[in-house]
């Protein structure tokens, strides 16, 4: 009778364990997991919702360079893992994505984000956006798709980041 206790009591302690490290280990993931969405998502939404008044008034204003690279920088550079991530994304995407937006009067809009963890053994999300474009002065707007990926290390930080442009982009010039 006293064998038979203890081992149930020893089987019950070993699932209780097991119980408590896979209830650990869930909660870590999705806390990294939340906070690599967050970072992905800041620069999304910073990049591709507006453009703002600020903006504006930098592309219309003396010393551009100068008060654009503060621009950019206060509103991207936390996000990066270095300074060589951080400068190939505004080389490619930053305020260099406004030009044409800002040229045809067209304002943009994030409605919704979807992620997806790659199978990889480095952090990597696939990333889908529902952008709204439309006319300044129209009320009609429209939709498209915009997928990309970005590369994060176990900071949270992005070391690389790829955004399929391609539409809307080609209409604004039209």
């Amino acid at each position: 009778m006293k064998k038979r206790t203890y081992k149930f009591f020893v089987t019950a302690l070993y699932v209780l364990l097991l119980l408590i490290l896979v209830s650990c280990t869930e909660k870590t993931e999705t806390k990294t997991h939340d906070e690599n969405i967050q970072t992905i998502e800041a620069v999304l939404q910073n990049n591709l919702t507006g453009p703002d008044d600020e903006l504006k008034q930098i592309l219309k204003g003396e010393g551009k360079l100068e008060a654009l690279g503060q621009y950019e920088e206060n509103l991207y550079k936390d996000y990066f893992a270095d300074e060589t991530s951080y400068q190939e994304y505004i080389s490619s995407y930053g305020s260099v994505l406004w030009i044409e937006p800002i040229r045809n009067d067209y304002k943009l809009e994030v409605e919704n984000i979807e992620y997806e963890k790659s199978d990889s053994k480095e952090i990597i999300y696939n990333f889908s956006i529902e952008l709204q474009y439309r006319k300044e002065d129209s009320e009609s707007s429209e939709v498209e798709t915009v997928n990309g990926q970005a590369n994060l290390n176990e900071e949270h930080k992005i070391e690389d980041m790829l955004i399929r442009i391609e539409e809307p982009w080609s209409t604004f010039g039209s």
